[in-house]
């Protein structure tokens, strides 16, 4: 028996792929109830505004780095959902993705705010529970990456890259929620 022939998965039904994708999509509405109540907590115990000292240059290095990390997620989601290999593009993803955490990081090493301000917690907790989720998503992102160079996926069974996708894109759009909360208003 051949490699391929063990490594290729059964083709889903259409019934398995949509309870799999509205599984997962039940799991990211979840995660985006608990974003909802920091960033509510964050107006609710800081008010509007922000001070001086936050640094929102960096804020938005994160931003156009997670947002330039979804085109080749797509491309690479793309190439898997036709049957060819998208492993290269999600390891570039999984790349950009580091570089924003690096930069989230260099950020907390370098926080010139009052952690123990009701906007410094709140910040350093979204902040530090979102860069929780960059890295269980960078772990996804890198499974399937590894798992679709050895070919694991075939055309009709995919969903793992799928749901990562999905996880991926939950993660900046919050970021996107998050830069809006702590940096604009």
């Amino acid at each position: 028996m051949s490699t391929a022939t063990v490594n290729a998965p059964a083709d889903l039904s259409d019934r398995q792929r949509r309870m799999y994708r509205g599984s997962f999509f039940l799991v990211i509405l979840g995660e985006a109830m608990i974003f909802i109540t920091l960033f509510s907590t964050r107006f609710l115990l800081a008010g509007t505004g922000h001070p001086d000292t936050a640094n929102g240059t960096l804020g938005l290095a994160v931003t156009i780095v997670l947002l330039i990390s979804l085109a080749p997620l797509a491309t690479g989601l793309g190439r898997v959902q036709r049957g060819a290999s998208g492993a290269g593009w999600l390891w570039l993803s999984v790349l950009l993705g580091l570089c924003a955490l690096a930069v989230i990081v260099y950020d907390w090493s370098t926080l010139a705010l009052a952690v123990g301000s009701r906007y410094g917690e709140n910040y350093v907790l979204s902040t530090g529970y979102h860069a929780l989720h960059i890295v269980l998503g960078l772990v996804g992102l890198a499974v399937v990456a590894g798992a679709d160079g050895r070919g694991s996926f075939s055309k009709g069974n995919h969903w793992q890259v799928e749901a990562a996708a999905m996880f991926w894109t939950f993660v900046v759009l919050t970021w996107l929620m998050l830069y809006a909360v702590f940096f604009i208003y």
